[in-house]
């Protein structure tokens, strides 16, 4: 368990080592996820998260709020995810931050670095679970996220080396949730249910609560666990790994559109198809080709609601070669259930492609594509391999405005966020929540 000893080490000392972009890096994460929780606020999930919170008394308290910003965060599923744990990191983490931030006196700089130590211990488990973690089928934001809150909030209560390093294994025995739950409603509440639990085990870890330091290599240990054959220890995953370093090692993949990861690739392959099309109805069928493992993930084909439409490729592929896009509104509203966009849909088909072990998420290796066959016979092609928001084609700072403002038109609060210092105390946040 030297990696566990290291990072608790690393992550407790009063002067965090990090990269030289490390806290830039946190700051764009940090704006792009308030984003996606300001536009979830008016969502009709919202509204259940907020009933349920008043029914059980945990209105406006910590825990509350960190469930229902998490949730709102992942409303949309427009928030942000990393490619070594396949989890959408930022959601529970900042939801966590958020939560707490009311009670409490952070600074804008306590708030990044937070950020920085819960994403460090994302990756680093991620490594070691591997892809095949997630296509086991857990809700990596959820099993690994419930973690990286631990670390998050065990950072900003200051609790010492020993402390972290159980607020870890608490943590772990909180670490839950499956992709069957994708489609429904209860795949976002995983967010905030994660942003609950690590924020229960970091206090739990301040009182001094025993538990298991060795929980994760051990037998019977979390890899055993949640992981497969093709899982690696903490320590063999990560051994060459300088903590403080995982956003240079391993971006955060912010999304421009808001649905599931597995169909961005396809979307853009589809908004290019789309200037050679000179009218949706010239179309005869529609061939998607993606990895076999996002099957399991975007397994929607006809979408029933609103969040089976974020997770169909052939919904995305053909409202985007209908309208040259795909906006959040194409999923409210039962839009998705008309006629016409079900008709639609149904002219597409989606193929999947064997992938060896060796499968990364969203490697350019194992790209997507769409083939458009039109009526008069003529057909039109186009593949994906490095997706938008990516290592090799990241969101630039009018990237991130642009979706902050669509999400929310506050301007004032982007500048705020972007622009001022990092010591400044964090309280301005509040008024937005």
């Amino acid at each position: 368990m030297k990696y566990l000893t290291r990072f608790s080490e690393w992550s407790a000392n009063d002067r965090l080592i990090f990269s030289s972009d490390a806290m830039e890096d946190a700051k764009h994460s940090f704006i792009d996820t308030i984003a996606c929780i300001l536009a979830g606020q008016k969502h009709h999930i919202t509204k259940k998260i907020k009933k349920y919170n008043k029914n059980i008394n945990q209105e406006n308290s910590i825990y509350g709020n960190a469930l229902l910003y998490g949730c709102q965060a992942g409303i949309l599923d427009y928030d942000d995810y990393e490619a070594a744990g396949s989890s959408h990191c930022s959601a529970p983490i900042i939801s966590s931050i958020l939560a707490l931030n009311k009670k409490n006196n952070f600074s804008y700089k306590q708030i990044l670095e937070a950020w920085t130590v819960g994403y460090e211990i994302i990756i680093g488990i991620g490594l070691s679970l591997g892809y095949s973690h997630y296509e086991k089928g857990w809700h990596a934001a959820s099993t690994l996220g419930t973690i990286g809150v631990a670390a998050t909030i065990g950072r900003l209560l200051k609790l010492n080396s020993k402390q972290m390093l159980k607020a870890l294994s608490i943590a772990s025995s909180s670490s839950g949730g499956m992709k069957i739950q994708f489609g429904n409603e209860m795949k976002v509440v995983h967010l905030g249910l994660a942003a609950q639990a690590g924020i229960q085990a970091a206090y739990l870890a301040k009182e001094s609560i025993e538990a298991n330091v060795n929980f994760y290599d051990e037998l019977d240990g979390f890899k055993t666990l949640y992981g497969t054959s093709f899982s690696k220890t903490l320590d063999e995953s990560t051994s060459l790994r300088k903590l403080g370093f995982a956003t240079l090692d391993y971006p955060v993949i912010k999304k421009p559109w808001p649905s599931c990861a597995c169909t961005h690739r396809i979307i853009e392959a589809s908004e290019i198809l789309y200037s050679k099309i000179n009218s949706i109805n010239e179309i005869d069928k529609v061939i998607i080709k993606t990895p076999e493992p996002f099957t399991k993930v975007s397994r929607f084909h006809i979408p029933n609601n609103e969040s089976e439409a974020r997770f169909s490729p052939s919904y995305c592929a053909m409202v985007t070669l209908k309208n040259g896009k795909i906006i959040p509104n194409d999923f409210m509203n039962e839009i998705y259930l008309t006629d016409e966009r079900q008709k639609l849909t149904n002219l597409a088909k989606v193929v999947a492609y064997k992938v060896p072990s060796s499968f990364k998420e969203m490697s350019p290796d194992f790209p997507c594509s769409v083939k458009v066959i039109m009526k008069n016979g003529s057909e039109f092609e186009k593949t994906i391999g490095d997706v938008k928001g990516g290592l090799k084609r990241p969101m630039g700072i009018n990237d991130l405005k642009l979706k902050f403002l669509e999400c929310n038109k506050n301007n004032e609060l982007f500048d705020l966020l972007l622009n001022s210092n990092i010591d400044i105390n964090s309280k301005f946040i509040d008024k937005f929540f």
